[in-house]
C-alpha cells in the first residue's frame, strides 16, 4: 500500500506542470462575420504576443485554446479593418468585421484583368462589400447615387421600375450616346441606364473607370466611362444558403399642390376669364349651362358652391382626386442564394422576386431574376466556367393627373364613369380602369469561358458571350375613352414587339513576369468580335367592332397598320495593355485598342484609341517614410483617347422609306427617298435619309491628374483628381435643304469640353473593440461647355413646348450643354406706363403681367421693343457641384448607417411653377405682387426666366438601423440580421412645393411621377 501511494505521488508530481498549464488555459469559440452578418471563411485569428493562431472555417467559425498570458485577440481579413479587442471571461464571441475602403491590398477589377489598388495608375473607384449592401436598394442605379466622385445619377421620378441617367464626368456627346459602358463579369453589355436585369444582392463589387487610361481598353465605347460589375461567386470551403427579404411601405413625400377648395378654384377661373377679355356673362362659374364639345355642361355659381344661393342647394360634390389616385403602396423583395465550393468546383446560384406597387393606383412592377455562376477546375492548368442571368419584368398602369376639378364626381347617376362632355377624357379613375398599358421584357445574358495556364507566367482566356431578349408592349383605348381613341374612329389598340441578340467572342493572353527584384511587367493582348441584331415590329388597329377582346384580336379592327424594322451591325477589335513597375514605386501603363465598326463609312471604319498613364508611389520612398506621416502617397497622371459609336447603323447610306397616308377613303403606301417619320418641332415630316460615307467616330481626349493619400495606417484616405475631357467630331443631325429630297443628315461637327475636380474621402474615426465608426464623402464639380458647333453657333434641341410655343434648350457655343434660352424678366408690371416703358404693348403691357426685358435689337442694342431679338441664354441646368456624406456606426450587435446626398446649383425649368398655392398669391389690385402674375386665361406665355428655379437640394437619402442576433443556440442558422431602413426621408430645398427638384438631365420639370418616402423592414439570414 505504501508503495502504491509512493508511485501515485511520483506520478502526480510529474504531471503537475501539465495540470497547472491546463488549469490556466481555456478554450474559446467564435464566429467571424462581415457587416451584413454573413460568415467570413479564412479570417486570421491570433492571440496577441503569443504563437496561438487559427483561421475561421467555411461557416466563419473558429476555436482557440487561450494561454494564460493571452489578453488580447486580433482578427484580420483581406479588405477588412483589423479588429483588436481584450479577452474577457466569455467563452463564445462574435467578431463583426467592417470593410476598409482604403486597403491597399484590395484587388480592383479593370478591363481584361485585375490589379492591386496600390498599383492603379488610372482614375478607378471601387464599391465593395458594406459599401454596396449597407443600405437596401432595389436597383443598381440607387447603389451608385452619391457613392462615387465623378458619377452623377439622376432619376426623373419615382415610377416603379424607372431607370436613371448615369453620367461619368459630364455628358460628352450631343446626339450620340452619353451613357457609360456597362461590363458584367467581363462581358460588355452596352449602355448603362435601367439595369433591371441585375439584382443588387448578387453584386460582389462595382468598379467605375473614369479616365482614358482605364477606359481606353474598351476603345470606341469608353468615351463616357465604364462601369464594371462583378457578381458573387462561390468560395472554396464555404457552403451556405442565404435568404434576404425586404418589406417596404411607401408614402407621398410631398402632397401635390392642387386646388383644395372648389370656391377658390372657381373664383380663380372667373377672374382669369374676365382678365382675358370675357364679359361677366361669359365666365364659367355663374350657375348656367355652357356648351362643351357636342353638349351642354352645367357649371355651378360661386354662391351655389358656398351654399349661399337661396334658390339652389349647396353643390354636393367635392371629390378629393389626390386621395383617390394616390395610395400607400406595399412592396416586397426576396432573394434566395446558395453558394460555396471545394477545391475543384465553385458555384453560386440565386433567385430574386421583386414586386413594387406604384404610388398611383393600378400601377405595379414585377421582376423575376435568376443567376448561376459555376466554375470547374478541369485540370491543374485549365478552368472552365459560366455566368448566366435570366430576368423577366412586367410593368402595368400609367401616370394619372390629379388636377381635375373637385366639382366633378367619379361616377354619373347611372353608375358609369362621369364625363362632363364627349370630349372630357380627364376622369383618372376611368382612365386607370379602362385603358390597357402593359409592358413585359425577358432578358438572357450568359457567357462560357475557359482559362488556361500555359506557363507560370502566361495565361490564355477565351469566352463566348451572348445577350438576347424581347419586349412586348400592349395598349388599348376603348371607344371614346381618350383623345387618341376618338382620333382613331372611336378605339385604338396596338402590340409592339422588340427583339435583340448580341454575340461576342473574346480571346486574350495575359503575361506576368518579374525581371530580377526591381522590374515587373504585365501584358494583355487580345481580339474580340461582336455581332448585334435588333428587330422591331408594330401592329396597330383602329375602329374596333367592340372592346371585348381589347388588343388580343387586332384583325377585328376597321383599319390595321403594320410597321417593322431590322438593324444589324458588327464590331471587331484588337486591344492590348502593358503595365510596368520599377522597384514597385514607379508605374507605367500603356493601352491601345483598334476598333472597326460597320456603322461608319468605308474610309473610316477603323479607329485607334491609345492611352498612357504614369504613377509614382512616393510613399515608398525612404525620405517620405522617414516623415512618419503617410501610409500612402501616390501621384497619378494619364492622357488618352476614347471613342463613341452610339448612333444607329446605316447612317452612311442613302435610305428609301415608306409611309402610310389616308386619301379620304383608303390608306395608301408611298415610297421615296428618305426615311419618313414623325413631325419635328417645325411641323415638317422628318425624312432624314441622306447618307454620309465620311461619317466617323467621335473622339474624346482625356487628361487626368490625381493624387491618393493615406494617413494613420489608411484610417484616413483622400483621393482627388483634376480632369479635362475634349470631345471632337461630334455626331449630330444637321438640317439640310428639303430640295435635296431629304431634310436631315448625320455629320461629324462640333466640339464639347468637360473639366472638373472630384474628391473622395474616407475616415475610420473609431476602431476600438466593439465600437467602430466610419465616415466617407465625395465632392464633384464638373464644368461643361460647347466649344464649337461647326458652321453654326447655336442649335435648338428638345421638344417644342406648346405653352410657350418655342424650344427652350440649346447647344450654344461658349455655353453649357442644355442651356436654357428665352427672355429675361424683372418681376410684375404694376402700371400701364411701366409696361409701355418696358417695350411691351397691348395686353402684355397691362398691370399684373410679367415684365419682359428689352436687352437687344437688330443692331445688338436695346431698341424699345420686346421681340425675338431679346431672347438670350437665361439658365444652366447643370449643377455647380454634387456631394454626399456616408457614415456608419457599429456597436456590438448594432449598426447604424446614414447617407446624405446633395446637389448645389443647377436651374430647373418649372412648367409646374404656378400651382394653386401660388395662384392664391397672384397679382390683384389689392395684392400688387411682384412675384406672381395676375389670372389671365388668354395670356400668351413666353419662354423666360420666370420659369426658372434653383434646383439645389440636400436629401436624407437613407437611414438604416440593424441588429445582428446571436444564433449560437440555433442549429441551422449561422447568422441573422434584422434591420429597419428609411429612404428619401426628407429633402431640404426651396423648390416648388409638392415637387421634387431632381427632374432629370435636361432640367425640365413637366410634372414627374412622385418620388415616394419609404420605410422598409428587412432580414438577412445565412444557413
Amino acid at each position: 500500500m505504501k508503495n502504491f501511494i509512493a508511485c501515485c505521488s511520483v506520478l502526480l508530481f510529474l504531471c503537475l506542470p501539465t495540470i497547472v498549464v491546463n488549469a490556466q488555459q481555456r478554450k474559446i469559440t467564435g464566429r467571424v462575420l462581415d457587416d451584413q452578418a454573413k460568415p467570413l471563411p479564412g479570417a486570421s485569428v491570433v492571440i496577441k504576443e503569443t504563437k496561438t493562431a487559427t483561421v475561421s472555417d467555411g461557416d466563419g467559425m473558429f476555436t482557440l485554446n487561450v494561454p494564460a498570458e493571452g489578453k488580447t485577440i486580433i482578427v484580420t481579413y483581406i479588405g477588412m479593418q483589423t479588429k483588436e479587442f481584450p479577452l474577457t471571461t466569455q467563452n463564445s464571441i462574435v467578431v463583426n468585421m467592417s470593410y476598409a475602403p482604403g486597403n491597399l491590398n484590395d484587388v480592383v477589377v479593370v478591363g481584361y484583368g485585375a490589379v492591386k489598388k496600390s498599383d492603379l495608375t488610372g482614375a478607378v473607384t471601387t464599391l465593395k462589400g458594406g459599401d454596396l449592401n449597407r443600405t437596401p436598394s432595389s436597383s443598381v442605379d440607387q447603389l451608385l447615387q452619391g457613392k462615387i466622385a465623378g458619377v452623377q445619377v439622376t432619376t426623373g421620378g419615382g415610377a416603379p421600375g424607372a431607370g436613371a441617367t448615369i453620367r461619368i464626368r459630364g455628358a460628352s456627346s450631343l446626339n450620340g450616346s452619353k451613357d457609360p459602358l456597362l461590363v458584367v463579369d467581363g462581358y460588355p453589355w452596352g449602355d448603362a441606364g435601367n439595369l433591371k436585369q441585375i439584382n443588387p444582392e448578387d453584386i460582389e463589387s462595382i468598379e467605375v473607370l473614369k479616365d482614358a487610361s482605364s477606359a481606353a481598353i474598351y476603345g470606341s465605347r469608353g468615351a463616357n466611362g465604364v462601369i464594371v460589375i462583378t457578381t458573387r461567386k462561390g468560395k472554396q470551403g464555404q457552403n451556405r444558403i442565404s435568404f434576404n427579404t425586404l418589406q417596404t411601405k411607401s408614402f407621398l413625400s410631398n402632397k401635390p399642390d392642387v386646388w383644395r377648395d372648389p370656391v377658390e378654384d372657381a373664383t380663380f377661373a372667373n377672374e382669369s376669364s374676365i382678365n382675358g377679355g370675357a364679359i361677366p356673362s361669359d365666365v364659367p362659374y355663374i350657375g348656367i349651362y355652357r356648351p362643351v364639345g357636342n353638349g351642354m355642361v352645367y357649371f355651378p355659381s360661386i354662391a351655389e358652391l358656398r351654399g349661399l344661393d337661396p334658390n339652389k342647394p349647396q353643390w354636393p360634390i367635392n371629390t378629393d382626386w389626390v386621395n383617390l389616385i394616390y395610395r400607400k403602396p406595399y412592396s416586397q423583395n426576396y432573394t434566395l442564394t446558395a453558394d460555396g465550393g471545394n477545391e475543384k468546383t465553385k458555384y453560386a446560384i440565386s433567385g430574386n422576386y421583386y414586386n413594387e406597387e406604384g404610388m398611383v393606383i393600378n400601377n405595379n412592377y414585377n421582376k423575376y431574376t435568376s443567376r448561376l455562376n459555376l466554375e470547374q477546375k478541369l485540370t491543374n492548368a485549365i478552368t472552365a466556367g459560366t455566368n448566366i442571368i435570366l430576368a423577366y419584368t412586367k410593368n402595368t398602369g400609367q401616370q394619372l393627373g390629379v388636377g381635375r376639378s373637385r366639382i366633378w364626381p367619379v361616377y354619373d347617376s347611372s353608375g358609369g364613369y362621369f364625363r362632363n362632355s364627349n370630349t372630357d377624357f380627364g376622369n383618372p379613375i376611368a382612365l386607370t380602369n379602362q385603358l390597357l398599358n402593359t409592358s413585359k421584357t425577358t432578358d438572357f445574358m450568359g457567357n462560357l469561358y475557359v482559362n488556361a495556364k500555359i506557363t507560370d507566367w502566361l495565361q490564355f482566356r477565351t469566352s463566348i458571350n451572348a445577350k438576347s431578349g424581347n419586349s412586348i408592349q400592349d395598349q388599348y383605348d376603348p371607344k371614346n375613352s381618350t383623345q387618341r381613341a376618338l382620333d382613331n374612329k372611336g378605339s385604338y389598340g396596338s402590340i409592339n414587339n422588340g427583339n435583340y441578340f448580341d454575340l461576342l467572342s473574346e480571346n486574350y493572353l495575359t503575361a506576368t513576369k518579374d525581371f530580377g527584384t526591381d522590374h515587373k511587367a504585365t501584358i494583355v493582348a487580345g481580339y474580340s468580335f461582336q455581332k448585334t441584331e435588333n428587330r422591331y415590329s408594330g401592329l396597330t388597329g383602329q375602329n374596333f367592332v367592340n372592346d371585348v377582346m381589347k388588343n388580343e384580336n387586332l384583325a377585328t379592327a376597321g383599319t390595321m397598320l403594320i410597321s417593322n424594322d431590322l438593324q444589324r451591325y458588327n464590331l471587331a477589335s484588337w486591344y492590348g495593355r502593358g503595365n510596368y513597375a520599377y522597384k514597385d514605386r514607379y508605374l507605367l501603363t500603356l493601352t491601345a485598342r483598334a476598333d472597326g465598326s460597320t456603322k461608319f463609312g468605308s474610309n473610316n471604319k477603323w479607329a485607334f484609341f491609345p492611352s498612357a498613364a504614369l504613377a509614382w508611389k512616393a510613399g515608398e520612398e525612404q525620405f517620405i517614410k522617414d516623415m512618419n506621416l503617410f501610409s500612402e502617397l501616390k501621384l497619378r497622371g494619364s492622357y488618352g483617347l476614347t471613342g463613341n459609336q452610339g448612333i444607329s447603323p446605316y447612317q452612311t447610306l442613302d435610305r428609301y422609306g415608306s409611309y402610310k397616308y389616308f386619301t379620304g377613303s383608303a390608306f395608301e403606301t408611298g415610297f421615296g427617298p428618305g426615311l419618313a417619320g414623325a413631325n419635328d418641332e417645325q411641323g415638317r415630316t422628318i425624312v432624314a435619309g441622306l447618307g454620309n460615307n465620311s461619317l466617323k467616330w467621335e473622339t474624346t481626349r482625356s487628361l487626368d491628374f490625381g493624387i491618393d493619400v493615406g494617413f494613420f495606417d489608411q484610417r484616413f484616405t483622400v483621393s482627388a483628381d483634376y480632369y479635362v475631357k475634349q470631345t471632337s467630331d461630334l455626331l449630330r443631325l444637321k438640317t439640310i435643304a428639303p430640295s435635296a429630297g431629304y431634310d436631315r443628315q448625320w455629320i461629324n461637327d462640333g466640339e464639347v469640353q468637360n473639366r472638373g475636380i472630384e474628391i473622395g474621402l474616407n475616415a475610420n474615426v473609431i476602431n476600438k473593440g466593439a465600437l467602430t465608426w466610419n465616415i466617407g464623402g465625395m465632392f464633384t464639380k464638373n464644368v461643361n461647355k460647347v466649344v464649337s458647333m461647326g458652321e453654326s453657333n447655336q442649335v435648338f434641341i428638345g421638344s417644342l413646348y406648346e405653352s410657350v410655343r418655342q424650344q427652350i434648350s440649346t447647344y450654344t457655343v461658349g455655353q453649357p450643354m442644355f442651356a436654357f434660352y428665352g427672355y429675361k424678366t424683372a418681376g410684375i408690371i404694376q402700371s400701364v406706363d411701366e409696361g409701355i416703358k418696358a417695350g411691351l404693348t397691348g395686353v402684355d403691357a397691362q398691370p399684373g403681367e410679367i415684365k419682359y426685358l428689352d436687352i437687344s435689337g437688330p443692331d445688338g442694342k436695346p431698341d424699345g421693343i420686346v421681340d425675338s431679338y431679346d431672347r438670350t441664354i437665361i439658365g444652366n441646368p447643370n449643377p455647380d457641384f454634387i456631394y454626399s456624406i456616408n457614415t456608419n456606426v457599429k456597436y456590438k450587435q448594432f449598426d447604424l448607417s446614414l447617407q446624405l446626398y446633395g446637389v448645389q446649383g443647377g436651374d430647373v425649368w418649372d412648367f409646374q411653377k404656378m400651382t394653386p398655392s401660388r395662384w392664391l398669391q397672384r397679382w390683384t389690385p389689392d395684392n400688387p405682387s411682384n412675384e406672381y402674375p395676375r389670372a389671365n386665361g388668354t395670356r400668351g406665355w413666353r419662354a423666360s426666366d420666370f420659369y426658372l428655379t434653383d434646383g439645389s437640394f440636400l436629401r436624407i437619402q437613407n437611414v438604416t438601423v440593424g441588429y445582428n442576433l446571436k444564433t449560437n443556440a440555433v442549429k441551422y442558422v449561422k447568422s441573422l440580421r434584422l434591420y429597419l431602413s428609411g429612404n428619401n426621408l426628407y429633402t431640404f430645398t426651396k423648390f416648388n412645393k409638392g415637387f421634387d427638384p431632381e427632374v432629370g438631365e435636361s432640367g425640365i420639370n413637366g410634372g414627374a411621377y412622385p418620388r415616394p418616402r419609404a420605410v422598409s423592414l428587412g432580414a438577412n439570414v445565412v444557413f
